[in-house]
C-alpha cells in the first residue's frame, strides 16, 4: 500500500495547468511551482520546454516561435548561459565568424540547400515568395519598415489598420536603412568590397555582339568577349613586356 501511495503522489505531480493570462503548462509540479520536465506555452504561442526548477527554466531547454524559429540552450535559474539559434529554414546562427550571405559566397540558405537558380530566376530573398515592398519602405525580414512613421508593420495585408510589429530604436533604424532591401532602385556606384573591375570610357559591345547573330552561336560571342577580359589583357601586357 505504501508503494501505491508513493506512485499516486508521483502521478499527481503530472499536471496540465491553464492560467488566467491564457498561458498553459504541461508537466511536473512540486508543492510550490513548476519543477522537473515540462512545457510552458505563452498566450502568444511561444513554447518553452525542458527542465524547470521553482517555476524557471533550469538546465537544458528550448524555445519555439510560431514562425518556426528555435533557440536551444542551457539555463541557470531562468537565465540563459549557453544558446544556439536556428532560423525557420534550418540555418544556424553563429555569434562569431558569421559568414552567411557575404562576399565571396553571397548565396541564400535556400540556394545552399537546393542549388542556385538559373539566370533570370535568381532569388531576391531567401523566403519565398518574395515580398513586394511599398514605395520608400524597407523589408526587414520581420515586416515592412516605413521611415516616415518609424514603424515596422506586419506582412499581412489588412485593409482597415496596419498591424505594428515593432518600433525600432534610432540605431536599428540606421541599420535597416543601410542593410535591408528597399522598395526602389538607385545607382550605388563603385563598391570596393565587391572587387569590381572598373575602367574609364564606355565599353564597346557592338564589335562583340551583332544584332544579326543567331542564338545558336552564343558561345562564339562569349568566347570572343572573353579575350578582352581584364585578366587576359593583363597577361597579354606581361607577354609584350617580356
Amino acid at each position: 500500500m505504501e508503494n501505491d501511495d508513493k506512485k499516486a503522489d508521483e502521478i499527481e505531480t503530472l499536471r496540465e495547468i491553464q492560467f488566467v493570462t491564457g498561458s498553459r503548462y504541461e508537466g511536473t509540479w512540486n508543492a510550490i511551482d513548476k519543477t522537473g520536465i515540462g512545457r510552458y506555452i505563452t498566450p502568444y504561442k511561444v513554447v518553452l520546454e525542458g527542465e524547470f526548477r521553482d517555476g524557471m527554466l533550469h538546465g537544458h531547454g528550448s524555445m519555439y516561435w510560431p514562425r518556426g524559429q528555435r533557440m536551444d540552450g542551457i539555463w541557470n535559474r531562468g537565465k540563459m548561459v549557453q544558446r544556439r539559434y536556428t532560423f525557420a529554414d534550418g540555418l544556424s546562427y553563429r555569434e562569431n565568424d558569421w559568414d552567411y550571405c557575404v562576399y565571396p559566397d553571397r548565396r541564400f540558405y535556400n540556394c545552399m540547400v537546393n542549388g542556385l537558380r538559373p539566370a533570370g530566376e535568381v532569388l531576391k530573398t531567401n523566403d519565398q515568395p518574395t515580398k513586394i515592398i511599398p514605395p520608400y519602405c524597407y523589408d526587414t525580414g520581420a515586416g515592412m519598415f516605413d521611415p516616415d512613421n518609424n514603424c515596422i508593420t506586419s506582412y499581412r495585408n489588412c485593409k482597415k489598420v496596419k498591424i505594428i510589429v515593432k518600433i525600432p530604436t534610432a540605431t536599428e533604424s540606421v541599420w535597416i536603412k543601410e542593410n535591408c532591401r528597399k522598395g526602389w532602385s538607385e545607382p550605388i556606384g563603385y563598391q570596393e568590397w565587391l572587387h569590381e573591375y572598373w575602367q574609364s570610357g564606355a565599353a564597346d559591345f557592338s564589335r562583340h555582339v551583332s544584332p544579326n547573330d543567331e542564338a545558336g552561336i552564343w558561345w562564339q560571342r562569349l568566347t570572343e568577349f572573353a579575350r578582352h577580359s581584364p585578366a587576359d589583357m593583363m597577361n597579354k601586357s606581361r607577354l609584350d613586356y617580356i
